[in-house]
């Protein structure tokens, strides 16, 4: 009698392509070359993906080893475009300094021919890069996302008909520049915006808008229509004022009716900027209003940030919890540097104002800012979820 020796099963080689595929976008360019040598059914595969990430890795490990420099590391770029076959949906690409402007000019150029419909743009420390005027030829663009770089679109530039998100990091834009990128852009449903330069007022008008994050030193900000408004997240190191004045908080809620999930820290809340005719304390001020037509139907979920216990931060807290009948979850991050007995006897008077949302509870954390907003020990939500 025979024995057949034991033959092990090539699971790899036998993985059906779409499963490779999902397995290969989850790898960069440089790891996704690499699983060329699993076997032939694996061989150059990733050149076919439709999505390529180039992040730093790519380029931080060489120029460590001195193996990199300017021309190879674009020779690898331009070897992976040329060589790509298929469509390419989705383009990453994180530039160190030494690569000049030109030589990003090409690539953007490169990347409107293959129509690409995600790109992000990260820009490292160095000389400031001005996007060039084919990058608003991408008419097909659905999710752009840029860092450190000069926005300045061609005067012949009607704007992205296809865009869902922007995300817009460290860039210099002029704020008329920004408000009519903003309403030009008609699908629109995703607005990030973090440390912008030269930026100090924005009105925004995205009639499709259902998220929006904010994060800046100081700037003025005004929600003329948002309908569909359900996220909303806002840091200000500075200070941010959302109105005219003192009336920043029925203007803002009035303006959002679908607010379903909301984030503020405490310079928001604070309300520095005053309008010239308008000195009265917050407080004074939100108890002479009838707030009966103020009702927010739809949110659930509630996060104010960097609190210390200022009477208009009690006010708000207040208003949220009388006015928001579907509330589930309220969290208050105290501040971490201001912990005192002031601050103790604050946060006991906050327990009155637990009745007047009987469905909601309210959670009390402790921590600096930076471990709030990168979702550190404080296990705060992700508002993008």
């Amino acid at each position: 009698m025979d024995i057949s020796p034991f033959q092990p099963v090539d699971r790899i080689s036998n993985l059906p392509d779409n499963v490779i595929d999902k397995i290969l976008m989850h790898f960069t360019i440089r790891d996704s070359a690499k699983t060329s040598i699993l076997s032939k059914q694996w061989r150059y595969k990733w050149l076919n993906l439709p999505q390529l990430i180039f992040d730093d890795t790519l380029w931080q490990e060489s120029a460590r080893n001195q193996e990199l420099d300017r021309m190879k590391f674009v020779g690898i770029l331009y070897q992976v475009l040329f060589r790509h076959q298929g469509p390419v949906t989705k383009i990453s690409l994180i530039i160190p300094k030494l690569i000049g402007g030109s030589e990003i000019d090409h690539l953007i150029y490169i990347l409107w021919k293959k129509g690409v419909e995600e790109f992000t743009l990260k820009m490292t420390v160095g000389e400031e890069y001005k996007l060039p005027s084919s990058l608003f030829m991408c008419l097909q663009l659905k999710h752009l996302s840029l860092s450190s770089c000069l926005i300045n679109p061609p005067p012949i530039f009607k704007g992205f008909n296809r865009l869902i998100r922007l995300e817009l990091d460290f860039v210099t834009i002029d704020a008329r520049v920004l408000v009519n990128l903003i309403s030009s852009c008609p699908l629109l449903e995703q607005l990030v915006l973090h440390f912008l330069i030269e930026f100090d007022y924005l009105e925004i008008d995205a009639p499709m808008l259902k998220l929006f994050e904010l994060n800046c030193s100081t700037a003025s900000v005004f929600l003329k229509n948002s309908p569909h408004l359900a996220i909303v997240s806002v840091t200000c190191g500075g200070g941010c004022d959302f109105g005219d004045g003192i009336r920043i908080l029925i203007e803002f809620f009035d303006s959002v009716p679908a607010l379903q999930k909301l984030h503020m820290d405490y310079n928001f809340v604070k309300m520095v900027p005053y309008s010239a005719h308008e000195r009265s304390d917050i407080m004074d001020f939100l108890k002479a209003q009838d707030y009966s037509d103020v009702l927010l139907n739809r949110l659930k979920k509630v996060t104010l940030s960097n609190i210390i216990g200022l009477v208009s931060e009690m006010a708000l807290i207040k208003l949220l919890l009388e006015k928001s009948l579907m509330l589930k979850r309220m969290d208050i991050v105290w501040s971490a540097f201001k912990f005192d007995d002031e601050l103790l006897r604050t946060m006991k008077e906050l327990n009155k104002f637990s009745n007047a949302s009987p469905n909601a509870e309210v959670g009390s954390l402790f921590g600096p800012p930076a471990e709030v907003s990168a979702g550190g020990p404080n296990k705060l939500p992700t508002w993008e979820q």
